[in-house]
């Protein structure tokens, strides 16, 4: 009885091997596009669990947190509580989309990053704010070339909804000896547009940087991989001269 169970279990971790091996060729072969999402976070899994079928897991993840973005975006803690669950995975999902950031962050040279136009500025905020599941409000501080002389965190907020720091923006601007600014934040949402409450401080702070002889030079807002501009959009483009 206990050879017969022995055998089965050798059959089973020879299957499970083959079938992990042609998912990495697949992948090798093809890229990931192709691949469903609960294929490829299984594949994910493999590196973290090594003598586990994945696919489970896979599965339970998704259906828990909603979609692959979900599974990304949750806390170590929130997924060391599905079962099945480790530090280790937990901390190899994390790796990711910290990772994908770090990896577009590093197409700018570290030692001179200049923002001046539209489309540099964008990627340059979806690299800065790509990790973050809240809203979070950066503002870049340039020099009178448009070379970034410092990047910060200014305000953090929920899901929905973020504070913007007037005063804090300024004496970051004033302590930098920074003439230029350009503020981005994201949306969780997952829609790359201004809101009224966007626009509305946008205005003030405007009126309230242009007292001191400060520019803002545009307002970018970040869901996921895209980006927008106001500054790059004739409705707006007055709010930045």
């Amino acid at each position: 009885m206990t050879l017969g169970n022995n055998k089965k279990e050798r059959d089973k971790n020879t299957l499970h091997i083959g079938h992990r091996d042609r998912v990495r060729r697949r992948f090798v072969n093809e890229g990931i596009a192709s691949f469903d999402d609960h294929i490829a976070l299984e594949m994910l899994l493999y590196y973290s669990i090594p003598q586990k079928d994945t696919n489970e897991l896979a599965h339970e993840l998704l259906n828990h947190f909603g979609s692959l973005a979900g599974v990304f975006d949750a806390s170590v803690e929130s997924l060391e509580s599905v079962k099945g669950v480790g530090r280790n995975t937990a901390v190899l999902i994390k790796l990711i989309p910290a990772m994908y950031s770090k990896y577009l962050e590093s197409k700018f040279p570290k030692e001179k990053i200049i923002l001046d136009s539209s489309e540099k500025s964008g990627d340059y905020f979806v690299s800065q704010l790509l990790c973050y599941a809240n809203e979070v409000l950066v503002a870049s501080f340039l020099d009178s070339q448009l070379c970034v002389k410092n990047t910060v965190v200014v305000s953090e907020g929920t899901s929905s909804k973020l504070a913007i720091p007037y005063r804090k923006i300024v004496n970051y601007a004033l302590n930098y000896n920074t003439p230029n600014i350009i503020i981005a934040h994201n949306h969780p949402s997952g829609i790359a547009a201004p809101s009224t409450d966007d626009i509305d401080a946008v205005r003030q702070l405007n009126q309230t940087l242009n007292k001191l002889n400060l520019k803002l030079r545009d307002s970018i807002i970040v869901a996921g991989n895209n980006y927008y501009s106001m500054a790059e959009h004739s409705k707006f483009r007055h709010l930045f001269v």
